[in-house]
Parts: C-alpha cells; structure tokens; sequence
C-alpha cells in the first residue's frame, strides 16, 4: 500500500538485517568458537573477549571501525568472565582452574598485555562470573561449584567477603545510582540484592514469569534495568525496577539468551537473544525501556559488546570453523528517549525522525 492511499510505514521493524563484518582471531581461525563474556573499553577503544579455545583473553582495537584483531593474553586456565577496571588499567579473567588472571592492558606499560598477577578466591573451584565495582576497588566472582560470591580487594588482591548458599548465579551487576550489587540466580528465578561493601544479602526477589535470568544490565539513571532471560521455553526479556524490586515489563521480541549490556551515551541495552527464532541481539530502548528492534546473528552468537564512539555492536561469529567476532552497526543509533517510545508504539516515520534503521545489505 502507498503513502499516498494515506498509510505511513512505522519507523521500527521487528527485525532489521545488518551486514555482519567478520574480524578474524589469527590464532583461533577456521576453528570452532567457546568465547564467553566481552566487555568494552570506551577510553581506549578496545573489547576484550574470553576465548577458551585459545585459553586466553583476546583484545581487539575498534579503531578504525570496524575494528582488528591487537593480541591474546594467557591464562592459566580456561576463562569465562572478563571484568574491566578503567581506573586502574587492569583486566581480570575468571578462570576454570580457580583463579582470577590480573592482566595489565595500559598500551604504554612495560607489562602491557601480560598476566601481572593472579587470585585465588576459592579453594580452586571454578571462577564464572566477574564484576567491577569501581568506587570501593571491589570485584565480585561467582563460585558456581561453592554456590557463592566472592568480594576481592584489588588494591591488595585479598579476598574481603563471601557470600554463601546462593546456589547458581549469573552476571552480577554494580549499580552506581543505588551503590548496591544485584546477582541474578538462575536456579530461584529471582534477582539478589546484596551490600557490596559488607557482603550481606539484603533481598530477594522473585521474577513473576518463568525466566531462568542470564543477563542483567542497569540503567544508574533510573534505577531500571533489563534482565535478559535463558529459558528456551519462555521466550521473553524483562525489565525491571530495582527502587521498587519488581517487574515493570516483559517483552516477547528477545529471550533464551545470555549476555545484556548498557550504554549510556546511546541510551540503548544490548541482549545477545541467541536461543531467539531467529537468533539475534536485540536494542532496546532505556528510558522508557521498550523494545525497538533485533539483528539476526547465530545461535552461538551469546554475548555482546558496544562501541558508543563508531555506533558498532560486537557479538560472536557463529559460523562453523570460524571462530571469531561480528561488527555491525546499531541501527537504531540516536533513537532514544520519547521519540523511541513513540516509534516502538507505531508512530509513523514522519514523527520520529531518528529512527529510521538505517540497514546495510545482510550478508
């Protein structure tokens, strides 16, 4: 139907296809991927990834986009969570002999992309799950195998603080607008409050839909966040309200999925949907949190990193014997606030002129 028979195309699409550039990994191409956790690096324009094929963490440039391959740090074992201190130059990699690799990542040190040092926060279980909470110098590890959560100094690399009988945990995330620490468990299908500088649990809160949390990221401006869901079933994302501890929203355009990320100056959450039909990662918008649109990518495409100075997404290539990294553009870049509300209502392009996906060619 045309415009001229008086009907506008919405400005969002729930799919819109991106062309994906594939930035190769030299030491891991034409193998088969086990990445994990990516996080990014805005001041220096890197992400690193976790890369247990090469038991190592990559580091790749996004300067100039899309981005290159630089080096993999060794570890002693093999890593899954990655956490990023920008203060302090420091990367940490939680690895599945025990320990936490503390790598120096400043270009100009001497040490530059080595291991300077290493944690032990457990008896040598294994290490998951890792999170900086950058005004206290604190990173928290999940112990799957203990059902706890580990508080390390990194000022001394002691450990502060354990949290037992939590049962599985997925990405614990620091909240700088409420200074508290939220920890998704999978198993009760609820989200833990805890007091990250005593280590106390301070709540929990049950999620009312079948969710299995994966992914969690927030928003410290409005105290909101997404929880990105694993359950292959119940296919749905969920935002939620950390003042009020209680769901806002669920969402059925994303879901079976792991990794979420935030990004302030671009006002979007990430979700890495990769058990979605089809696979994708989804943008979300921030305030208000509503769905605006996904990017079809591969069923091992589990975990996402952005880029906010090149608007590029990060996630893995899920293709056979070509373990490495997809860059694509955001394409809903600068649709934010009100106008992304108005547009994931329906609003027709004429009213929201920012955004219009701007798509190139799939590949």
């Amino acid at each position: 139907m045309s415009a001229c028979a008086g009907f506008e195309e919405p400005a969002l699409q729930p799919i819109t296809p991106e062309r994906l550039t594939a930035i190769n990994i030299p030491p891991v191409q034409h193998k088969s991927e086990t990445f994990d956790i990516m996080v990014s690096d805005e001041a220096g324009h890197r992400i690193f990834v976790a890369d247990a094929v090469d038991q190592g963490v990559d580091v790749v440039s996004t300067m100039p986009a899309p981005g290159r391959y630089i080096t993999t740090v060794k570890t002693s074992g093999l890593p899954s969570g990655v956490a990023y201190a920008g203060d302090l130059q420091r990367l940490y990699a939680a690895n599945d002999d025990g320990t936490i690799s503390v790598i120096d990542v400043n270009p100009a040190s001497p040490t530059a992309y080595t291991v300077v040092s290493s944690v032990q926060p457990s008896n040598g279980s294994i290490v998951d799950l890792l999170e900086y909470d950058q005004p206290d110098h604190r990173l928290f590890a999940t112990l799957p195998d203990d059902g706890a959560l580990a508080a390390i100094d990194v000022t001394n690399g002691q450990v502060v603080g354990t949290l037992r009988g939590i049962g599985a945990s997925a990405q614990p995330r620091y909240n700088p607008g409420d200074h508290m620490l939220y920890v998704p468990g999978t198993d009760d299908n609820l989200v833990r409050k805890v007091d990250p500088r005593t280590m106390q649990l301070l709540g929990k809160y049950t999620i009312p839909v079948v969710c299995v949390p994966a992914g969690l990221a927030i928003d410290p401006a409005t105290n909101q966040g997404l929880i990105g869901c694993g359950d292959k079933d119940n296919l749905v994302t969920v935002a939620w309200d950390f003042r009020s501890e209680r769901m806002l929203q669920q969402f059925d355009f994303a879901g079976g999925g792991d990794e979420v990320v935030f990004d302030a100056k671009a006002g979007h959450f990430y979700f890495a949907a990769q058990g979605y039909a089809p696979p994708e990662v989804a943008v979300f918008n921030a305030d208000p949190i509503t769905f605006l649109t996904a990017i079809p990518t591969s069923h091992h495409s589990r975990n996402v990193a952005y880029d906010e100075t090149n608007h590029m997404i990060y996630t893995i290539d899920g293709r056979h014997l070509e373990a490495g990294v997809w860059a694509f553009p955001d394409p809903v870049q600068g649709c934010a606030g009100h106008e992304a509300e108005l547009a994931a209502a329906g609003a027709p392009r004429s009213q929201t002129p920012d955004c219009h996906p701007e798509t190139s060619a799939a590949a």
